[in-house]
């Protein structure tokens, strides 16, 4: 089962941090790495186990100095075989699971192979998610569609959090040269510093999907960097 992370982004504003200070949730940022405006072309692969899937996910050298891999949230399905199966997810949930880490689920379908990593910072105030999932026939290009409709639907919403409302804002948009088999998301809220990038990409029946948060003015944009990076490693270990 995937293993999702709530995100509580850090780096509020005044008025608000006084409310969730000493909470346990993480955000994520990306720090040294910059946004990379290579295309991928997505292309038909034979689909991987997990573990498989795990190693071609980025490794912890990949990250931005001072990350380190969390183990409650680093998992992948091992030789299972792949296999999916419509998951829906309530209207009413649809936009907060966008500011998860397994937000994937978004798009209706769940699959048993599958692999996913999570990085934090040394003070845990900061997160990077990447993760891989593989699709039977033409679930993935399903998938994609749904992602692509819901962050529309999700183009200004608000959710409760530690007894704060927060709003946010959602600007989707398709990668260039890439079509409907890349999509961006940037999530911004007038309660944080800064904002946060969720990136799916599509490789034959795979899904890349990351997410970085950041306080900083990139507003998570490397996470484009990551999600490429991610499906050149996918094609070149067809």
């Amino acid at each position: 089962m995937h293993s999702p992370r709530n995100l509580l982004r850090l780096g509020l504003t005044v008025a608000v941090t006084s409310l969730i200070a000493g909470c346990s949730a993480v955000s994520s940022s990306s720090g040294a790495s910059s946004q990379s405006s290579a295309s991928v072309t997505p292309s038909a692969v034979a689909a991987p186990s997990g573990s498989q899937l795990a190693g071609i996910l980025l490794p912890v050298s990949s990250m931005p100095s001072g990350f380190k891999a969390d183990p409650s949230s680093t998992r992948d399905t091992g030789s299972e075989l792949p296999s999916d199966s419509a998951a829906p997810v309530p209207a009413s949930h649809v936009c907060q699971d966008f500011t998860e880490t397994s937000y994937i689920q978004v798009g209706g379908i769940t699959t048993t192979d599958f692999a996913q990593s999570d990085y934090l910072n040394g003070d845990q105030t900061e997160e990077i998610a990447e993760e891989i999932d593989v699709f039977t026939g033409t679930d993935a290009q399903k998938v994609m569609t749904s992602l692509w409709q819901a962050f529309g639907t999700c183009a200004s919403f608000k959710y409760q959090s530690n007894g704060t409302t927060v709003s946010e804002t959602l600007k989707r948009s398709q990668l260039p040269g890439q079509g409907g088999d890349a999509i961006k998301a940037v999530m911004v809220s007038p309660a944080f510093d800064g904002g946060q990038t969720l990136v799916a990409i599509r490789v034959g029946p795979q899904i890349i999907t990351t997410l970085d948060s950041s306080s900083g003015s990139d507003l998570g944009s490397p996470s484009v960097g990551y999600a490429e990076q991610v499906a050149r490693r996918l094609q070149a270990a067809r």
